[in-house]
Parts: structure tokens; sequence; C-alpha cells
């Protein structure tokens, strides 16, 4: 599962605190709704890359578990989507250019 977070904080605050970061707390299980004190537990991290116009970099996303109902989830940074490498600034960025034709892509003829 992967639970969106707004940190509140750009993607080069967030590499530069890594895993300092100021991560969510929970009162209840986002699967199972028991209480979280003693059934929450950070599960380690993964690291992913955060693409952008300009850089590339490598950023951990914390893991939690519920020891009652035994899901795992993932606390993800809302400037990232799920599943995709590119920040939500990134795409959004490219798609505006290709909406006002201002396409940077070089175009290939065969």
């Amino acid at each position: 599962m992967i639970i969106p977070h707004d940190f509140g904080i750009e993607l080069i605050e967030y590499e530069a605190k890594g895993k300092k970061n100021e991560f969510p707390l929970f009162e209840e299980c986002p699967n199972c709704k028991c209480p979280s004190p003693g059934n929450l537990h950070r599960n380690g991290y993964y690291w992913r890359y955060a693409v952008t116009e300009e850089f590339s970099i490598r950023i951990p996303i914390c893991r939690m578990k519920c020891l009652h109902c035994e899901a795992n989830f993932s606390i993800l940074p809302d400037f990232l989507i799920p599943y995709y490498q590119h920040t939500i600034h990134t795409i959004l960025g490219r798609v505006l250019q290709n909406l006002e034709g201002k396409n940077q892509m070089a175009t290939v003829s065969y």
C-alpha cells in the first residue's frame, strides 16, 4: 500500500535530510484501523530515483508494517508518482509544453 504524504519540503531538501525526514506518525493502521501504538513499526527503507529536467537523485522511502494485520505500506513524498521515476512537476511541465506546442523533443523522420 502506498501512502502519499506532504512533507512540506522540496525534493532537494528531502534528499539532503534522507532518513532523517519527519515521517508521519499514525494513530491507526491505514489498512485494518487498529490502534498504532505497539502495532506499527518502521520496516526499513528502500531507495528510488527521482528524475527532474535537471538531475536524477536517489532518495529513501520509508516502509511501515502493521504487526496486527501484517500489511506493509510505503510513505511516498507527494512530489513523486507511484511507480514512476519522474517527479509530478516534471511530468506536468512536459504535458504543458506539449499543450502549448513547445515540444522540445527532436522529430525523427524515417
